[in-house]
C-alpha cells in the first residue's frame, strides 16, 4: 500500500470518528456562539480609541467572528472542504435536528433553483453592511438570530421521512454554504465513490431527497465537492461500498471541471461575489462612495423624495444610539447601490471574457453555456482572494495593529500567490483541451484579462483611498 493510500485510509477512520462526535462539537459551537453574541452586550459599549478586543467584550466578540471565524472557515475549504458545515456548524445542525420533527412539505422549485444560494449570499452580504455587523455586536446578534430562525424554519417545514436528518438549509439557502461550496472545488481532501476496477464514472450528479446524505446528494453519482459537508455518514472504511477519502492536488476539480458537474449558478457567483465583497469593505473608506452618496442624495431631493432622509427600521439598517449611529434610507440605498454597482462593473467583463472564450474552443461539451462555465471556473482562485480580503478585512486590520503598514506586504504576497496559482491552473486546464496552440494562447490571454481585473479590485481593497480622489 502506497503512502498516499495509507494516509487516505487514516483520514477515512479519522473522519468517521469525527462524525460520531459531531453532536458534541455542534452543541459546543452553539453555546460558544450564543456566549459570544449575548454576554458582551451586558458590558461596556466600545466608544473610545483605547478600547481594544483585549479590554472590551464586544470588540473581542467582533474580532473572533470577523477576524478568526469568517476567514478561517473560508480558508479551511482549501484543505478539508466543507468540514465546518458537517461537523461544527450549529446552524446546519439545528436545521437538521428540527427536521426530525418537522412537516414533510415538498421543497418549492424556487428554493431548489441553482441561483438561490448565490442570491442568498448577495442579499445577506448587503444586509450585513447596512446593519454594520462588523462594528456593532447588537446588529450581528440580530443577523445571526434571523438566520438561525430561517435555518430552524427549513427544518420544521421540510422534515425528513425517516431517521436520517435533512439539511435543506445547507443545500439551498445558507449564504456561508454558498461560498464554501464553490471554493471547496479547490480543496485537497475530497470524498469519492469506491469504484470497481474498470467501472466508468457517471458524468452528471443526481439529487435524491431523503437518502443517506443530509444534503440530498445521490451518492451513486457523486461528482463534486460543493454540496458535500463531510459528515462521514457515507464513509465506512471496512465496507466495499460508500464513499472514501481522496487526496488530490489543489485545484484539480477546477482544472477538470468538465468531469465535475459545472453549474452556471456557481459561475454567476464567481463573477459577482468578488466585486460585492471588495465594495463591502471599501465603501466606508473610499472617496468614490462619498461622491456617489452625495449625488444620490441630490437626486432624491430634486425628486422631492424626502423620505430618503429619514431613519429606517433597525432590522434593516443600523440604528445604535450608544454609538451615535443612525442610518438613513439614503445610506441604505447608497450602500446597496454602490455594492451592487461595483459587483456588476466587475462581473460584466468577466462574463464577456467567458462568452468570447466559448467561441474559441470545442471541448467535450457541446453547448456554449457549458464552455462558458468551464472557462469561468478558472477565475475561482482570484475570486476567493477578493472575498477573503474584502469580507475578511477585520483579520488584516488586526494584523495591521500588530505589524503596522507592513501588513500590506502580506496582502500583496497573497495576491501574487493567487495570481501564480490561477495562472498555473489555467495553463494546465488549457493544456488538457484538444485545441491548437493559437487557441490556447487566446484562452490564456482572456484569462489574463480577467485576472488583471480581479487583481485591480484586490489592490483597491488593499489601498482603498488611493483611487478616485
Amino acid at each position: 500500500m502506497s503512502q498516499k493510500a495509507r494516509l487516505e485510509r487514516w483520514l477515512d477512520k479519522g473522519l468517521v470518528r469525527l462524525g460520531r462526535r459531531s453532536l458534541y462539537w455542534q452543541v459546543f459551537m452553539l453555546i460558544g456562539l450564543v456566549c459570544l453574541l449575548v454576554l458582551p452586550l451586558f458590558g461596556a459599549v466600545p466608544q473610545y480609541h483605547w478600547q481594544t478586543p483585549w479590554n472590551n467584550g464586544q470588540l473581542f466578540s467582533e474580532w473572533v467572528l470577523w477576524a478568526i471565524w469568517y476567514p478561517g472557515t473560508l480558508l479551511s475549504v482549501l484543505l478539508v472542504g466543507r468540514l465546518w458545515c458537517g461537523i461544527l456548524c450549529p446552524l446546519g445542525a439545528m436545521s437538521e435536528w428540527f427536521s426530525h420533527i418537522g412537516a414533510r412539505f415538498p421543497i418549492p422549485s424556487f428554493i431548489k433553483h441553482p441561483m438561490t444560494t448565490a442570491m442568498s449570499f448577495i442579499w445577506v452580504t448587503i444586509w450585513a453592511q447596512t446593519l454594520d455587523v462588523r462594528d456593532d455586536l447588537r446588529a450581528a446578534l440580530l443577523l445571526f438570530a434571523l438566520i438561525f430562525a430561517l435555518a430552524v424554519g427549513c427544518g420544521l417545514l421540510f422534515g425528513s421521512e425517516h431517521k436520517q436528518g435533512r439539511r435543506v438549509w445547507c443545500r439551498h439557502l445558507c449564504p456561508i454554504g454558498s461560498i464554501l461550496g464553490v471554493f471547496s472545488r479547490l480543496g485537497v481532501v475530497n470524498l469519492v465513490r469506491k469504484q470497481a476496477k474498470g467501472q466508468r464514472p457517471r458524468i452528471s450528479e443526481g439529487y435524491r431527497d431523503n437518502g443517506l446524505c443530509p444534503t440530498s446528494i445521490d451518492l451513486a453519482s457523486k461528482q463534486t465537492a460543493r454540496h458535500c459537508i463531510k459528515c462521514a455518514r457515507c464513509v465506512n472504511p471496512e465496507s466495499k461500498g460508500g464513499l472514501t477519502v481522496q487526496i488530490r492536488q489543489l485545484g484539480t476539480e477546477i482544472i477538470k471541471i468538465d468531469r465535475h458537474a459545472p453549474c452556471l449558478s456557481e459561475l454567476w457567483f464567481i463573477w459577482l461575489a468578488p466585486g460585492l465583497a471588495v465594495a463591502g469593505f471599501v465603501w466606508a473608506q473610499t472617496p468614490l462612495y462619498v461622491s456617489f452618496r452625495q449625488a444620490l442624495g441630490q437626486f432624491a431631493l430634486s425628486q422631492h423624495w424626502y423620505g430618503w432622509l429619514q431613519a429606517g427600521p433597525s432590522w434593516l439598517m443600523n440604528q445604535n444610539a450608544a454609538l451615535n449611529q443612525h442610518y438613513l434610507w439614503l445610506d441604505f440605498f447608497s450602500i446597496s447601490g454602490f455594492m451592487l454597482g461595483f459587483a456588476l462593473l466587475l462581473a460584466v467583463p468577466l462574463l464577456l471574457c467567458s462568452w468570447l472564450a466559448s467561441y474559441a474552443f470545442h471541448a467535450n461539451q457541446s453547448r456554449r453555456s457549458q464552455r462558458m462555465a468551464a472557462f469561468g471556473y478558472q477565475f475561482a482562485p482570484m475570486a476567493m482572494l477578493c472575498i477573503l480580503l474584502g469580507l475578511g478585512s477585520t483579520l488584516f486590520a488586526t494584523l495591521k495593529q500588530v505589524v503596522g503598514n507592513d501588513v500590506m506586504f502580506l496582502e500583496l504576497g497573497l495576491l501574487v500567490m493567487a495570481l501564480l496559482f490561477n495562472g498555473v491552473s489555467a495553463w494546465r486546464w488549457t493544456a488538457a483541451l484538444n485545441v491548437s496552440l493559437a487557441c490556447r494562447i487566446l484562452l490564456n490571454g482572456l484569462l489574463l484579462i480577467g485576472c488583471a481585473l480581479l487583481s485591480a479590485a484586490t489592490l483597491w481593497s488593499i489601498f482603498p483611498t488611493l483611487l478616485f480622489h
